[in-house]
């Protein structure tokens, strides 16, 4: 290994592993047929497990909460200073104007988002971008006072069964106006 290493390091034109032809590629894949198999047995077993009608719906959490929108000046938490942000810079919950008419809020109203999880008081944006039934937050808030950190409202257990990714865009929510 070092050998190679050291051979890497001294050639200035580059270090040739192996010359092939095309066709000796193809006769590399090691299956019966010659052909590439994609299929995935843990894939294929979750597939026939998924429901078409989707996840069972929770009258508790009547909402679709898509944590961590990515919106014109939001950015991950690498940026502490909420300074450099030119506009929103609470981290405004954005919701159908048909649901805020239902919820009875409005435009900079203050609310209570709950899941189940969590639960974080965020002000109102009305916007005719958002879908009935979907409310959503800014990613890369809540680290330094200001906004809302999405992460504390998403379940850890709610999340991709094979790649353990957390379902940030579909977190089951309430949202209710502060009295």
């Amino acid at each position: 290994g070092e050998a190679l290493f050291d051979a890497v390091l001294a050639s200035h034109s580059g270090l040739t592993f192996t010359v092939d032809e095309a066709e000796a590629s193809w006769q590399r894949i090691g299956t019966d047929d010659g052909r590439i198999h994609l299929a995935v047995p843990e894939l294929l077993t979750w597939f026939a497990e998924l429901s078409p009608a989707g996840p069972e719906a929770d009258d508790r959490f009547p909402l679709v909460l898509s944590a961590g929108e990515r919106r014109s000046f939001t950015a991950n938490t690498i940026f502490r200073d909420a300074t450099w942000r030119k506009r929103d810079a609470e981290g405004a919950l954005r919701i159908s104007p048909d649901d805020a008419a239902r919820l009875g809020l409005g435009d900079g109203d203050a609310a209570v988002l709950t899941t189940a999880t969590g639960r974080a008081e965020v002000t109102v944006e009305v916007s005719p971008m958002m879908r009935n039934g979907h409310v959503s937050l800014p990613n890369g808030y809540g680290i330094d006072g200001a906004g809302v950190a999405p992460n504390e409202l998403t379940a850890v257990g709610h999340r991709d069964p094979i790649a353990g990714t957390p379902f940030h865009k579909h977190v089951p929510a309430r949202l209710e106006p502060v009295s």
